[in-house]
């Protein structure tokens, strides 16, 4: 958050419950570093109010976060590696840079044109320096370079792994999915969806015309499988920093009917067809051995 913003104050939660308007859509950004920015995944970069209330209370019960409340009903969560904030819409299109691929504030009275400082003075500079180049003639010699000392090394080291970042990452890719909190309404979303055993069938049909009180199961089912399905994070980021691809069918190996082993494979994209088909072979001998 830049210098010039008002550093936000802790709040319990049901200041908190009161300073998020469930009726409005926020904008998320997240830091890892010493920079904010957006989340890749569209679905992830705007959340509703219902959403963000979810999300914070979730990420302070699993996640020991610190909330807390900034001006303009500024959000901000923050643990040991990671943070994330939820800014209201408006106040994100009155009080934050407009430049592209920058999430940092106006507020600091040094920016122009919806631009804050930083970027106000780099399109400053590229002003000057396209006006410089040309009123420069070409028929004027340079001047000679005059000899300059050795560049010092820049023997300063960051003050973070890579490692750190990817369990930065991680953390703040659990939080966003614990912002889809399924009580939020976000499994009834699935409701015009087609079943996918019926799609392309004469007998195609969504999840909510099974009725009114089937679908409602379902719904309570799906909600009790995302509360027990693990936190794959982790694996999620490792394998974007690593540019691996999942193979869309694991491997497992069945024992009483039932799954005892499941091995779940990526590759990187020079692996070729015939090298993945020869690895997974390989791996199925394995599962089928009596061990």
């Amino acid at each position: 958050m830049p210098t010039s913003t008002p550093a936000p104050s802790a709040a319990p939660a049901l200041n908190l419950r009161a300073a998020i308007d469930i009726d409005i859509e926020y904008i998320v950004q997240t830091r890892t570093s010493e920079t904010w920015s957006r989340p890749v995944d569209a679905e992830h970069g705007q959340l509703p109010g219902l959403d963000v209330w979810h999300a914070v209370r979730r990420a302070r019960r699993s996640y020991a976060a610190q909330a807390l409340i900034g001006e303009h009903g500024i959000l901000t969560l923050t643990t040991a590696t990671a943070a994330m904030r939820f800014i209201p819409a408006d106040a994100y299109a009155d009080y934050f840079c407009s430049a592209q691929d920058c999430e940092e504030s106006t507020e600091d009275g040094e920016g122009w044109q919806g631009l804050c400082g930083n970027c106000a003075d780099r399109a400053y500079a590229k002003e000057l320096d396209e006006d410089t180049s040309e009123s420069i003639s070409p028929a004027v010699p340079a001047s000679p370079t005059p000899r300059s000392l050795p560049a010092t090394p820049d023997t300063t080291a960051p003050a973070y792994s890579s490692a750190d970042l990817r369990t930065a990452a991680a953390t703040v890719y659990g939080m966003l999915l614990d912002a889809l909190d399924p009580q939020s309404g976000v499994g009834e979303g699935i409701g015009d969806h087609t079943i996918p055993s019926t799609e392309g069938t004469t007998a195609s049909r969504t999840w909510q015309s099974l009725g009114d009180d089937e679908a409602s199961q379902i719904y309570d089912v799906m909600r009790q499988l995302l509360g027990a399905a693990p936190d794959l994070s982790r694996w999620a980021v490792d394998m974007a920093a690593e540019q691996l691809l999942p193979e869309p069918e694991p491997l497992t190996r069945w024992q009483d009917d039932a799954a005892a082993v499941r091995v779940h494979l990526a590759f990187a994209s020079h692996v070729t067809a015939e090298q993945r088909a020869s690895i997974q072979s390989a791996l199925r001998l394995v599962l089928r051995a009596d061990l």
